[in-house]
C-alpha cells in the first residue's frame, strides 16, 4: 500500500492537477494507495473539492485542522493517522499541494525504497540532474543558502536537498522515528519540518538517498504559502537546538 500524505492552504486552483499528476503515476503500477489531504486551515472549497474527487480506485481522505498550524503540524497529523493502520511494508509519498513537484519522478522514488531498501527518499533539486524554475531569483538564492547553513549545521553535508516536501518513505522508518520521538515526531510547525525529520532520521542510522528532481513554480496557481522571513528564522532556531542538542 503507497499512502500519499499531502498537506493543502488554500489550494484550490490546484487541487484538480494535484490528483491528477498523483494518480497518473500510481496506478499504472496497480499498487493500492489512498491519498491523505491534510486541510491546514483552509478557507476555500480545496479540501472539499478533494473529498469530491475521490475514486474507488484511489480513494482520498481530508484530514481537518480548524485553523492554520503550519506544514509541520499537518504531516505530524498525516503521519499519525497513517501509522494507526499501515503495515510495516508500506510506503508514504509526501508532496506539496502547490503542484511544483514533478510526479514523473515518483515511480523511482517508489523503486528506491521498495526495491532498494532506502528508508527515506528525496527528491532534489540541487542533485545533478535536477532543477528550479519559475521561481524568483532571491528565493533561490535564499534557498541555497539556508541549504547550506543547515547541511554545515546538522552535520548533513552527504545530502543534496534537505527541505524538499517531496518524500518517499519506509512505514518500518516512520514507526522508528515515532517509538524514538513519540507522538512529537515532528516538532517544528513551519516549513523547516522537512529538515527536522530528516536531522532525526539521519540520527537513527536510517538509510537516506535522493533522486533528481526539477522544481517549477510555473505548475503552480498562486502564490507560494512559504514566507521567507520567517522559515529564514525558523532555519536559525533549528540550527540552534541541534547545536544545543536539544532537536
Amino acid at each position: 500500500m503507497i499512502h500519499v500524505v499531502v498537506p493543502i492552504l488554500n489550494e484550490e486552483p490546484n487541487v484538480d492537477g494535484l490528483l491528477e499528476g498523483i494518480r497518473e503515476r500510481l496506478l499504472p503500477s496497480a499498487a493500492a494507495h489512498r491519498i491523505v489531504i491534510v486541510d491546514d486551515g483552509s478557507t476555500d472549497a480545496g479540501p472539499e473539492k478533494a473529498l469530491a474527487a475521490s475514486r474507488p480506485d484511489s480513494p482520498v481522505e481530508v484530514l481537518r485542522h480548524g485553523r492554520n498550524l503550519g506544514p509541520g503540524a499537518a504531516f505530524r497529523t498525516g503521519f499519525l493517522h497513517v501509522l494507526k493502520t499501515a503495515a510495516a511494508t508500506d510506503l508514504v509519498a509526501t508532496l506539496e499541494g502547490d503542484r511544483t513537484s514533478d510526479p514523473a519522478v515518483l515511480a523511482r522514488m517508489l523503486e528506491r525504497a521498495w526495491a532498494d531498501g532506502d528508508d527515506v527518499v528525496l527528491a532534489s533539486c540541487y542533485l545533478y540532474g535536477g532543477g528550479i524554475a519559475g521561481t524568483a531569483w532571491h528565493r533561490v538564492g535564499l534557498s541555497h543558502l539556508a541549504n547550506g547553513l543547515m547541511k554545515k549545521t546538522l552535520g548533513l553535508s552527504g545530502l543534496a536537498t534537505l527541505s524538499s516536501f517531496y518524500r518517499v518513505y519506509r512505514v518500518s522508518a516512520l514507526r522508528a522515528l515515532e517509538r524514538r520521538y513519540g507522538a512529537g515526531i515532528l516538532r517544528s510547525e513551519g516549513f523547516e519540518c522537512m529538515v527536522e525529520i530528516l536531522y532525526r532520521a539521519a540520527r537513527l542510522g536510517l538509510r537516506i538517498s535522493e533522486v533528481p528532481m526539477r522544481l517549477d513554480g510555473t505548475r503552480r496557481a498562486g502564490k507560494s504559502k512559504m514566507r521567507t522571513v520567517r522559515t529564514s528564522l525558523a532555519y536559525l532556531r533549528l540550527s540552534a537546538l541541534a547545536v544545543l542538542g536539544r532537536l
